[in-house]
């Protein structure tokens, strides 16, 4: 009955393709029929700048070895490649169809490792034939200038597969990645067969997807730094392909720039991205390298964006400080699938060293670590009664769930201030329940101000947590602690009525990876209104 609850409260925000076409899906992939094969292919396109490569994990010599390695988890598939990776993840398996790792090697090994990808890998067979992989494979070969003519007939029939198998019934990243294959491909094979209503029907998804997906901003609507960075990086190997004179230039150049300006609100000092929704290091390029690009094929880095209105994120930035809160909604309202339970939680660097750091992502998989990892408990924000934010479960979905109110972000040159309500505890708890935060950074005394009042009717219990860098090292004193790092220190101080303890957390800044910190939990309890301050002097 509780499972039953649950998908009720869920079902009603998605549109009914999600549904449908999750069913429709398996059997449409399994009857595609693919057209003739077009003799002597040939490749006739070629990016304007080289393309960025991306794999932190392989190497060269474990590659030759048959030793695949992903989310930092490797595992040794031999030659010929066991491609079924059987008892490995399905994101695990995904990755290995992706071919990130082609670039790691010279030219005649990477046309026997795709030959034997092609050996194994029957058309519409096997999880290497997912859309989603697809996609990404068929990236991955044309950015490597496959030119064997067999790899080319092979290239022709993946794209052809995935124009009849494109994902609408995910939307979101996964679209915009099939319409990134479909474009590349497309012009790599532009003038034979079917190419170039591949190129078409790429920029018609993205023309299409972009009113909806890029916000006004330039944020991704998912609301995930990550995943930004992966869309920026698809958006500009699209402008890699197209001509010069191409008209669909003239709307994906602006796009762009204002992606990479919202980019880099998401970079602390020490060049990686804020870990929210979802956001792990490694699995998109690094932010310097993403701007590099964008600056060879337009010429320029914009400026960058410190207020996200409708993304959701407000950035404090100068000498000494780094803070960006999460302000907006969880994410866009079918599609919550990377969304987290942590509306106006904040990640704080001071000299260029991250001090308070969202708990990021270990794994997808449902289980613990995914739903802690997805919890209020695992941000810097205040949870009632031991409820999320929002109904966070499985792997992707969101049930019950509410969005911030009154959002306000003022800066000017004495600091900034931050402020937003939450009335989204009140069906959890059962009474009118409202969390008011607001965050002030004062630089003239160094000081950065947390005030969280929760107010309504009832006697509850309210937490307000700071996640620390598993490297702070912490000394007490009466009514606070000095936070050391790097050899930079941070006092944080809190009144002397609100309660406190220490808490055992989790910080995975990489899939796979996680390591202990401290939380430090400051507790309000009884009738409301409550309050819980701190600062933190720097």
């Amino acid at each position: 009955m509780k499972t039953l609850l649950t998908y009720a409260r869920t079902l009603p925000y998605l549109k009914p393709w999600q549904v449908a076409g999750r069913l429709v899906a398996p059997w449409r992939r399994r009857w595609t029929r693919l057209p003739a094969v077009p003799e002597s292919l040939k490749p006739v396109g070629s990016p304007r700048t080289p393309f960025p490569s991306h794999d932190p994990w392989n190497t060269t010599p474990a590659l030759r070895d048959g030793t695949f390695c992903f989310l930092n988890t490797p595992a040794r598939l031999g030659r010929p490649v066991d491609w079924a990776a059987a008892g490995q993840s399905l994101l695990w398996r995904f990755n290995l169809h992706y071919f990130h790792y082609l670039h790691l090697l010279p030219p005649d090994e990477q046309v026997a490792l795709c030959r034997d990808w092609i050996r194994h890998n029957p058309p519409g067979q096997g999880v290497g034939w997912h859309p989603y992989p697809t996609s990404l494979r068929l990236v991955n070969w044309v950015r490597a200038g496959v030119s064997a003519p067999d790899l080319l007939q092979s290239l022709y029939q993946q794209a052809a597969y995935l124009a009849r198998n494109l994902e609408t019934y995910v939307y979101g990243n996964h679209l915009l990645e099939n319409a990134r294959a479909l474009v590349l491909a497309g012009t790599y094979l532009d003038g034979q067969g079917e190419a170039g209503r591949w190129l078409e029907k790429g920029l018609a998804l993205y023309r299409r997807e972009t009113r909806e997906q890029i916000l006004p901003d330039g944020g991704h609507f998912e609301r995930s730094p990550m995943y930004h960075a992966l869309m920026l990086e698809g958006y500009l190997d699209v402008l890699n392909v197209l001509p010069a004179a191409h008209p669909d230039r003239g709307w994906l150049e602006p796009v762009a720039r204002r992606m990479g300006a919202a980019l880099q609100a998401f970079i602390h000092p020490d060049g990686e991205l804020a870990l929210f929704n979802d956001a792990t290091q490694e699995i998109a390029p690094r932010p310097a390298v993403l701007l590099d690009y964008l600056a060879a094929l337009l010429g320029e880095v914009p400026a960058p964006a410190a207020v996200l209105p409708d993304t959701g994120y407000f950035v404090h930035r100068d000498a000494a400080v780094y803070l960006i809160v999460d302000g907006g909604a969880p994410g866009p309202s079918y599609l919550m699938a990377h969304a987290h339970a942590d509306i106006f939680s904040y990640e704080l660097s001071v000299q260029g060293v991250p001090f308070i750091v969202d708990a990021g992502v270990y794994e997808y998989p449902a289980g613990t670590m995914r739903q802690y990892t997805r919890s209020t408990a695992a941000h810097n924000t205040v949870s009632v009664d031991g409820y999320d934010q929002i109904e966070c479960w499985g792997s992707f979905r969101v049930a019950r769930r509410a969005a911030p109110r009154d959002v306000r972000f003022e800066a000017h040159a004495s600091g900034c201030r931050f402020e937003g309500a939450f009335d989204g505890f009140t069906p959890f708890v059962g009474e009118p329940v409202t969390h008011h935060r607001v965050v002030t950074v004062i630089p003239a005394t160094r000081q950065i101000a947390v005030a969280d009042r929760i107010t309504g009717t009832g006697r509850h219990r309210a937490v307000s947590r700071i996640r620390l860098h598993p490297d702070v090292v912490v000394s007490e004193g009466t009514d606070g602690f000095v936070l050391e790092r790097n050899g930079v220190s941070v006092r944080l101080e809190w009144s002397g009525e609100t309660g406190w303890r220490w808490e055992e957390g989790w910080y995975c800044p990489r899939f796979g990876v996680r390591q202990r910190c401290r939380v430090v939990a400051l507790e309000a309890e009884g009738a409301l209104p409550q309050r819980i301050d701190y600062r933190l002097t720097y």
